[in-house]
């Protein structure tokens, strides 16, 4: 399972890393690696990380749990407002501005409060 994961991590950022230089260079293809890249990051490799990591720490703290499910909400909300925004569809600003409320307010307490237990602990 952790190679399955990993191998589409790599396929993932391969293909968003070279629809990026297929922008900047302007050949064809670009936005299709792009959205194609962000959509597989988005919706693939970060829930499957996400469910191998809740295997491997199912006794955690609930804490440590709702740290990692607003992280990975956050990501998803940030990588569909970046799709949309490619695709010039409506509502990428809300998208925007809604992964990164959640992700400002919402896991970075939670990362932070725990980095703070751990080193009074």
């Amino acid at each position: 399972m952790k190679k399955l994961i990993y191998l589409i991590g790599l396929i993932t950022a391969i293909a968003m890393s070279l629809g990026g230089t297929f922008r900047i260079l302007r050949w064809p293809g670009a936005d299709e690696l792009l959205v194609y890249g962000f959509l597989g990051f988005a919706f693939l490799f970060t829930p499957m990380l996400a469910v191998s990591y809740f295997k491997e720490n199912l006794r955690k703290a609930l804490s440590e749990k709702i740290r990692i499910v607003l992280g990975i909400l956050s990501g998803v909300t940030v990588g569909l407002a970046i799709v949309f925004k490619f695709l010039h569809l409506q509502g990428a600003d809300f998208l925007l501005l809604g992964g990164a409320l959640l992700f400002s307010l919402g896991f970075l307490p939670f990362l932070f409060f725990g980095m703070y237990k751990k080193t009074a602990a």
